[in-house]
């Protein structure tokens, strides 16, 4: 069996060929990572996938699936779907510095920071482990506190797993432009 028909012949518990829809997490306008202002997303460092310009900060699980990660600054989380796709939703550009440094600027060790201490910016819904169905409430950031600390809002929502990403044509966009939380944005077959 060759590498495209792994990534297309995979079929689910029912035999039939399963579809994975991506959908937007956050209200906003869909746009290519190519304009995330961090090489790491931009040049599909970690996987590709698209971007969003959120106009709120209601984010939700884009898929059904485990969250395999919320991180503990409230900037990122990850899902892993039932066929085995893990997307990461990194909320906006170095925003893990905001709940990663103190007053001063120099970075908080995990002895300084505190499981259930408050989170400047960011407000966490679920937590590691948890199952979650398309749509459930993950994370609530701030957008206009993250604005005014001159950090780029921009969220980048990209496949990390290889045997996923590796094919180009597996994140290519549906839609562009303005779009709500929920919208189809990726199908993969």
């Amino acid at each position: 069996m060759g590498f495209f028909s792994k990534i297309f012949g995979k079929k689910n518990k029912e035999g039939a060929n399963s579809v994975l829809e991506i959908c937007a997490p956050v209200d906003g306008e869909v746009v290519s990572t190519a304009k995330v202002k961090d090489e790491t997303f931009s040049q599909d460092m970690i996987g590709h996938g698209f971007a969003m310009i959120p106009t709120n900060g209601d984010f939700v699980a884009p898929i059904d699936g485990e969250l395999t990660l919320v991180a503990e600054t409230g900037h990122a989380f990850s899902i892993k779907a039932n066929n085995g796709v893990e997307i990461l939703i990194h909320i906006g550009i170095d925003t893990v510095n905001i709940n990663s440094a103190d007053a001063s600027g120099k970075s908080k060790t995990k002895a300084q920071r505190k499981p259930g201490d408050p989170l400047e910016g960011f407000k966490i819904l679920a937590k590691t482990g948890d199952n979650v169905k398309r749509g459930t409430p993950i994370i609530t950031a701030d957008i206009d506190f993250i604005k005014s600390k001159k950090l780029d809002t921009i969220t980048p929502i990209v496949i990390i797993n290889n045997e996923f990403s590796a094919n180009k044509t597996l994140s290519s966009i549906l839609v562009s432009g303005q779009v709500t939380k929920g919208t189809k944005v990726i199908e993969i077959k």
